[in-house]
């Protein structure tokens, strides 16, 4: 009986530790373009948002968002890097969709001051460039998944500690890469009936298990 018990002890904690992996939808985290490589500087940051929205089981939508400003900041196509560079848990093979016409994916690439980066998109060729000759204003939205699932946690820092790096054109008219660190996450508020069927089936089981527990006892 102490060994049913211990098993469905085991049970519970397995199911927790899964439930703990994979991001919950909804799940947001937002970070800041605020660090300036760009030639002369691009200006005041910060000078645009990249936000991270785990939009389903495995799925993170992906949105970058540069600052309103006359003139308008934009995409460029300077050669120091790409429109958007990021890291993943691991570098698995993903799959990237519904990304904004006007881009494409460059895969790996290195970002002058911020480092190298695992992935990347950009406008170059197709919507922007050569230089900063024409410029993609954007907002640039994409959503990445692979086989065993994406989650916001797995975008991660490179060697440099840089989440994200951008090749913009300032509201100054000068360009280069702006970089983000680290970002602030923000947990998905649970439907009221979500957590009810969840915290009833927690009550549950602990209630079975004091139930085995104390039978077992009382046989001993």
């Amino acid at each position: 009986m102490i060994k049913k018990i211990l098993t469905l002890s085991s049970v519970l904690v397995l199911a927790s530790a899964t439930f703990a992996h994979a991001d919950a939808i909804g799940t947001t985290k937002l970070f800041q373009l605020t660090f300036d490589a760009c030639s002369g500087t691009c200006g005041t940051s910060p000078f645009g948002t990249i936000q991270l929205v785990q939009t389903a089981n495995g799925v993170v939508t992906v949105t970058e968002t540069l600052k309103a400003t006359t003139p308008a900041e934009g995409f460029v196509a300077t050669g120091a890097g790409e429109s958007l560079d990021w890291n993943l848990t691991g570098n698995p093979l993903i799959a990237i969709g519904f990304l904004t016409p006007g881009f494409g994916v460059t895969g790996a690439t290195s970002a002058s001051a911020f480092g190298s980066f695992e992935y990347s998109v950009s406008c170059a060729g197709i919507s922007c460039g050569p230089g900063a000759s024409v410029t993609n204003p954007g907002p640039l939205s994409f959503t990445v998944t692979n086989g065993a699932g994406v989650n916001v946690s797995d975008f991660i820092g490179n060697a440099g500690g840089f989440f994200f790096a951008s090749d913009i054109i300032g509201a100054n008219g000068n360009s280069g890469n702006v970089g983000a660190g680290s970002g602030t996450v923000t947990p998905p508020v649970p439907e009221p009936s979500s957590l009810l069927l969840f915290g009833t089936g927690l009550a549950a089981a602990a209630g079975l298990a004091r139930r085995r527990m104390v039978s077992a006892i009382k046989g001993n």
